[in-house]
């Protein structure tokens, strides 16, 4: 078994691990089939099982499950390298696994990551968690290495689930990593300019509320301003509706949306979008983590420009070529890498 690789695989994810020898009584046929080792994470121990010689993976996860009995310890099955195949069958049966090509299966930990054997597709649409990070990647100070631990607090996700967007990034060529570490593979200018056909529209739905529940629910919520609203305070583009519109994410939706009065037929517009409006502050010209700074009340640049680049009106369009100049202005004079 060899120590040094599960501890780097593990190392990559972020998960502080030791890994060191077990004493077992077991029949001496397991002990000529399968190397042992005692893996500790999270103040959890495990055990850690390998075949010296590859046999049949039904008849392995079998043996496995009654060591696990015998033993009293959660089972994690090592691998050389597992098939999408047998790490199918694995997945559907629940059994944890790791191979020493970062194919991992934790499900006391809830962590899966499954390492694409084909390269991903270049011209695949992001998911709503990659175009979050993208975004946030893009308008954080960062010039050259990537804070990470500053990008899981701006998107409030977990490290080990930002490795895991950041491969993905890695085999679309926009990031490298070093010593464990991210760095900008191309300017943010050129990541932009590739990744514009793959980002989209970040609203999901729309829905209208009244003044009073507007009042209501901004005493617990900090909302961000959104669309011509938002192009407006940055901008020449007059707009004189006396409401606003507002983004909130589909989760922070859920909690508040059925305390709305119905049948609405003005009021302020509430913008249900895939992912959390980001921080940003206008006046700094950078990502903002502090809600109460002047300048951070609106939506993002680049989500602001997703939302109103297909718009026909001529009067925002003219704003939203603006807006996409001043991105790259931003992206290229200011963090370009």
């Amino acid at each position: 078994m060899n120590v040094d690789k599960i501890l780097n695989i593990f190392e990559a994810f972020h998960f502080s691990v030791s890994i060191s020898p077990v004493e077992l009584h077991l029949p001496i046929i397991f002990h000529k089939k399968y190397d042992f080792m005692q893996l500790l994470i999270n103040g959890e121990n495990f055990l850690l099982i390998k075949e010296r010689r590859t046999g049949s993976l039904e008849n392995f996860v079998k043996q496995a499950k009654g060591i696990q009995k015998q033993t009293g310890l959660e089972v994690i099955l090592v691998f050389n390298k597992l098939s999408d195949i047998q790490k199918k069958q694995l997945l559907q049966i629940a059994v944890p696994y790791l191979d020493y090509h970062e194919n991992i299966y934790l499900p006391y930990l809830g962590f899966l990551f499954s390492k694409l054997e084909n390269k991903v597709d270049v011209d695949k649409k992001l998911t709503s968690t990659e175009q979050k990070v993208l975004i946030s990647l893009l308008l954080s100070p960062s010039t050259v290495e990537i804070n990470i631990e500053e990008i899981s607090y701006l998107t409030d996700l977990s490290i080990p689930s930002l490795y895991r967007v950041f491969k993905n990034f890695k085999d679309r060529g926009w990031l490298t990593n070093k010593n464990k570490s991210y760095h900008f593979a191309k300017t943010k200018t050129q990541i932009f300019n590739e990744a514009k056909k793959l980002l989209k529209n970040p609203i999901h739905n729309t829905v209208l509320i009244s003044e009073d529940d507007f009042q209501r629910i901004t005493q617990n919520l900090d909302l961000k301003l959104s669309n011509t609203k938002a192009l407006s305070s940055i901008s020449m583009l007059a707009d004189n509706d006396e409401y606003g519109t507002y983004a909130l994410s589909k989760k922070q939706f859920k909690k508040i949306e059925e305390s709305f009065q119905q049948h609405i037929f003005q009021g302020h517009k509430i913008e249900i979008w895939d992912y959390e409006p980001i921080q940003f502050n206008y006046l700094k010209e950078e990502y903002s983590r502090d809600e109460s700074q002047d300048g951070s009340t609106l939506i993002d640049p680049i989500s602001l420009y997703l939302i109103l680049k297909d718009d026909e009106d001529p009067r925002i369009e003219e704003e939203v070529e603006k807006l996409e100049s001043k991105i790259f202005t931003l992206l290229g004079e200011k963090y370009a890498s």
